[in-house]
């Protein structure tokens, strides 16, 4: 039966969990709290929600169909961060045993473009008895219309840019480790990655060459020729080996075309010192 959040509701303003909890009031304390985790938005939550279903094999049909829509939903456009947690939602459809489900993971099978992924939606379409009954399509069960919704390149820009300049070293770390698993092609971001590198390499603590390590992954899954002078830079003038060698992994991921190369000062901003 379909699902839909009222105008009503939404005009509100409530939470995803208030929305949860109006849509699904037969669920029981457990299987809500799942839900909850599941609505939250959050792929760490996501993904633990989708290891205890598995693990107890939990076959509520309302809990899965909000498994199966968040799947149909964010595969599309999933990326290097996501796959774990989307392969635990799948492991945990197929464990609920209920052929309703047998066209989402068919679907996630044939269409996804993550390895991983499709091997373990693959091993989760293994343990349903095939096609029975109903099959549940996307529109069955309504999300929040921004919930894993694929994020405009302007916003991230925008976004990871502001977490690079906020001034501490764990803001820094979490937009590189963005950047490296989405895989940006960004000249802007890559662009501020490859300058506080060149700042800050020769002069780096120890505190900080796991950060700026991360930076250059974010610039090397790039893959973009530009950063090649940059990461040589640091591969050999660093002393920081470990910091030496992911410049050197990273430059070998790089484009070998001929385009104009970054050089310290393209943007003549004020840096934080990321000393903490």
């Amino acid at each position: 039966m379909m699902r839909y959040i009222t105008t009503a509701v939404m005009a509100i303003g409530l939470s995803v969990s208030a929305l949860s909890f109006s849509a699904m009031a037969e669920l029981g304390p457990e299987e809500q709290k799942l839900a909850d985790m599941m609505l939250s938005g959050d792929m760490v939550q996501l993904k633990t929600a989708s290891k205890r279903i598995f693990s107890t094999k939990m076959a509520d049909p309302e809990l899965l169909d909000i498994a199966a829509a968040i799947l149909l939903k964010k595969y599309p456009h999933a990326v290097r961060s996501d796959v774990d947690s989307l392969a635990w939602l799948a492991r945990a459809i197929g464990a609920s045993e209920n052929g309703r489900y047998y066209g989402v993971l068919s679907e996630v099978v044939e269409n996804t473009q993550i390895d991983k992924l499709e091997r373990h939606a693959d091993t989760a379409l293994d343990e349903l008895p095939g096609a029975e009954g109903e099959q549940f399509v996307a529109g069955m069960y309504t999300l929040p219309e921004d919930l894993y919704s694929k994020e405009a390149d302007a916003d991230v820009v925008s976004r990871l840019k502001e977490m690079m300049l906020a001034g501490d070293l764990a803001s820094l770390k979490r937009a590189a480790q963005e950047m490296s698993s989405k895989e940006l092609r960004s000249e802007a971001l890559c662009d501020l990655a490859a300058e506080i590198l060149l700042r800050n390499y020769a002069t780096a603590q120890k505190n900080q060459a796991d950060t700026f390590a991360w930076l250059t992954n974010a610039i090397g899954r790039s893959g973009m020729a530009r950063y090649r002078d940059a990461l040589r830079e640091v591969e050999e003038h660093s002393e920081i080996r470990k910091l030496r060698r992911y410049a050197e992994s990273n430059r070998d991921e790089l484009s070998e075309e001929t385009t104009e190369q970054y050089r310290k000062g393209m943007i003549d901003i004020p840096l934080p010192d990321y000393a903490f």
